[in-house]
């Protein structure tokens, strides 16, 4: 029973020496502001395991937004910013055009790429617009 006792605290000493953490409770990824645009899928946001994940239409196609600066996650909404434009709600499971170009993980700007690569997976994707999908 001693040997657990002693042992515990250096084991969990060994969990946060290795720079291992979790996503910060309804964080999102997040980078500087790029207009460019190459794809435009349709679909809608869902929070799960800690991840704001955008899923096309056809459920097949799993997005990881990287998101631009200032743009901030409550929750139950996003409030999309764009530099020059009033921000713009965004409700979960709304059906939206996400307008963008995808990236691949090596390329995500930001030391915490890493870690929602690691916690959401999906393919990361630099949002420039959104827009109602009507």
């Amino acid at each position: 029973m001693k040997s657990v006792l002693i042992a515990s605290p250096l084991l969990l000493a060994g969990c946060v020496s290795n720079g291992v953490q979790p996503l910060r409770p309804l964080e999102i990824a997040t980078a500087p502001y790029n207009p460019a645009i190459t794809a435009a899928p349709t679909g809608s946001l869902a929070y799960e395991h800690g991840c704001l994940l955008f899923y096309g239409d056809a459920r097949t196609q799993i997005l990881a937004p990287i998101w631009p600066e200032g743009t901030i996650f409550n929750g139950t909404s996003l409030i999309f910013h764009k530099p020059g434009r009033a921000d713009e709600p965004i409700v979960l499971s709304q059906e939206f055009v996400l307008s963008g170009q995808p990236l691949t993980w090596p390329t995500v700007p930001g030391p915490r790429a890493s870690l929602f690569q690691r916690q959401c997976g999906g393919t990361p994707f630099a949002v420039a617009d959104v827009t109602p999908a009507n």
